[in-house]
């Protein structure tokens, strides 16, 4: 491979960015967007909250209380999730660009989406923890959904593990080189890990939802916690060789040309949610 003013980093961690941006505050623009649907009064969005105000719950049925109340936007992103991973297995004359953003985003949404399964159903924190308050009157409802999204949960994080894994490979020449593996990985899976939990975490501690008391520290690194997929993305590929593909799969390496103007958008947008997604929007 050919290392010479390679500035695919450069790139990854653009990439990243992007995916990120369009992660985070997207997960919350779908709560915002499941409020408008059911009329509910808006008070504000942020990157790490929405809060809005349903005028009657009663009247509600089980599944539009699941929607309302926080179950809309992770049921999305793992939906937008298993879209991203069909188009980058069946779509290989992709460019080299897109390919890396969308395996980053691929990776991103099914992390916010099963992410919030787990968390929801092992420790009945986060989204799903406010759709169990509205649903105090249907004790079983709640007993199973916390088993279903458990489940769901546990084997979709690790089948991550392993699809993010595979994903690699689309950019590796030699499988049996640790030092190309280590280089794909890095840039392809742990800097996203790095970048997501940074930014997270920063708005996290901006949030109203923090100022208010409904947020914490431990449950803020919970929350960013769901994106250890990546880590383990990069070290089945990068470290353990998990899975090398017995046919050829690679296509072409990381983009070494330096994307410059898709670094800047991707800052200026990370800014943007720190600065003002980050604190939040009064809406009302």
């Amino acid at each position: 491979m050919n290392r010479k003013k390679d500035m695919s980093l450069v790139n990854c961690i653009a990439t990243a960015m992007l995916a990120c941006f369009i992660t985070v505050p997207g997960h919350e623009l779908l709560h915002l967007l499941t409020h408008m649907v059911y009329g509910s009064k808006l008070l504000y969005y942020s990157a790490g909250a929405v809060d809005a105000v349903v005028a009657d719950w009663s009247n509600l049925s089980v599944f539009d209380r699941i929607m309302v109340a926080g179950g809309s936007a992770s049921i999305l992103n793992a939906v937008f999730g298993i879209l991203l991973m069909v188009i980058l297995l069946k779509a290989k004359n992709l460019k080299p660009m897109m390919r890396l953003f969308l395996t980053q985003l691929m990776g991103g949404q099914a992390v916010q989406g099963i992410g919030y399964f787990l968390i929801g159903g092992l420790f009945g924190a986060g989204d799903w923890g406010e759709v169990y308050s509205r649903l105090t009157e249907y004790p079983e409802v709640v007993r199973d959904l916390r088993i279903v999204l458990s489940v769901m949960g546990a084997c979709g994080i690790v089948a991550l593990f392993f699809i993010l894994n595979h994903m690699s490979w689309f950019f590796i020449e030699n499988p049996e080189d640790r030092k190309e593996r280590i280089y794909v990985a890095f840039r392809l899976h742990l800097i996203v890990l790095i970048v997501g939990f940074t930014i997270g975490m920063i708005c996290s501690g901006l949030s109203p939802a923090m100022k208010d008391g409904y947020l914490n520290w431990g449950i803020c690194i919970l929350f960013n916690f769901m994106w250890i997929p990546f880590f383990w993305g990069f070290m089945f590929t990068g470290v353990m060789k998990v899975l090398p593909p017995k046919n050829r799969q690679f296509l072409y390496p990381l983009p070494q040309k330096a994307n410059w103007i898709l670094l800047g958008v991707s800052m200026a947008l990370v800014l943007t949610e720190i600065l003002v997604f980050g604190p939040g929007i009064r809406l009302g």
